[in-house]
């Protein structure tokens, strides 16, 4: 092998080693045949040099022995859907919901302990399988599979808030509090009708009413148990806002629990980017629209910046539908607009910032 500088990268290159960002995270795996999209990716990372196979330089002998998922004609979500490594994070992360069940179920009706080590393990093997913070969301993005309203969704909201706190910094020991709080934040609704949880059209106003107790009836499963407050907190808490329009207490502000700030901004981008038995899962980019548009105010500007500024990043060439039909790479960012990257479609450049009435409407 050989090192070879980003500004050297050309398709048909093969990574002989995993490709790490300056933080440490997976940004694309040894083996990958690079493309146009690849190379992107990789410098969008600001990574400088990589590890090159030498003896498959040639393009026309790496195309002809190459996987599926390298077919250069594929989007990149296409190439993730295609990888084993997807197909092994889906049957993990289906099988973890399973036993996640029976967990809370054991919880809910025993008088049995919480161990939380043994409680996040599965979520950080999930992690570490996934490649990081970058590949989790390469996953998650991919993964539009019927979320149950209980189970995937507390692993997914546990995944995505332990990459919350990683891009915040946080010490290992509030890492391990975030990612308990997502599995258990939700605890409460194993106690509500299941022809609620699992009905196909919205809840009525009385409806609503009675799922909202499931923050106070998750916290009272959980206030004898012997594990961090941070947890009880966040599951009772992580439907509050800081403007203190959230519930059952509306509190605003400093009254709010740290890591109940973190799972609730995870447990809205999870919740709304599903599918449902009742909806649509919605495009990453509306739902990061929206957090741009009335987020600031509802929720921690720390984490919600945090959040946005990393996230968006995950989405570096990938391939999306436009409103008007066109399909198109996200090649750049715009730090003022994050919900409105620049597209190049073929030859030409779409500023979706510039051009007031197209948005993205799927990544493909």
């Amino acid at each position: 092998m050989k090192l070879v500088t980003t500004s050297n990268l050309k398709d048909g290159m093969v990574l002989a080693s995993n490709v790490y960002s300056l933080d440490d995270q997976l940004v694309l795996k040894k083996g990958t045949v690079l493309d146009d999209n690849a190379i992107k990716r990789i410098k969008s990372f600001s990574v400088y040099n990589v590890f090159i196979e030498e003896e498959k330089t040639p393009a026309q002998k790496t195309f002809e022995s190459a996987p599926s998922q390298y077919d250069l004609n594929l989007s990149h979500s296409e190439r993730v859907k295609r990888s084993p490594e997807f197909a092994l994070f889906k049957a993990d992360i289906e099988k973890n919901a399973s036993a996640l069940r029976n967990k809370m179920q054991y919880i809910v009706n025993s008088d049995v302990p919480v161990n939380v080590d043994s409680l996040i393990d599965p979520v950080l093997n999930l992690f570490e399988e996934a490649g990081g913070t970058v590949g989790i969301f390469d996953m998650l993005n991919n993964l539009h599979v019927y979320s149950d309203a209980v189970y995937m969704h507390s692993l997914n909201v546990a995944l995505i808030g332990n990459t919350i706190a990683r891009w915040m910094k946080l010490k290992e020991n509030e890492i391990e509090l975030v990612t308990a709080a997502g599995l258990l934040h939700d605890i409460g609704k194993t106690l509500m009708p299941e022809e609620l949880l699992n009905k196909t059209q919205p809840l009525t106003e009385y409806e609503e009413k009675i799922m909202r107790t499931h923050v106070t009836k998750g916290y009272d499963i959980l206030k004898d148990q012997n594990i961090d407050d941070h947890i009880k907190n966040a599951v009772i808490m992580h439907h509050e806002r800081v403007d203190g329009s959230g519930y059952p207490f509306k509190l605003s502000g400093n009254k709010i629990d740290d890591i109940a700030k973190i799972i609730m901004v995870a447990d809205v981008y999870d919740e709304m980017t599903s599918l449902r038995t009742y909806k649509k899962p919605m495009c990453a980019f509306k739902v990061i629209e929206a957090f741009e548009y009335e987020g600031f105010r509802k929720y921690d500007p720390d984490v919600l910046m945090t959040f946005l500024s990393h996230i968006v990043n995950t989405f570096i060439a990938n391939r999306v539908r436009l409103s008007n039909g066109l399909e198109g790479d996200i090649v750049f960012i715009n730090p003022d607009h994050l919900s409105k990257p620049l597209i190049k479609v073929k030859e030409k450049y779409i500023d979706l910032y510039q051009i007031k009435d197209v948005v993205i409407e799927e990544v493909i």
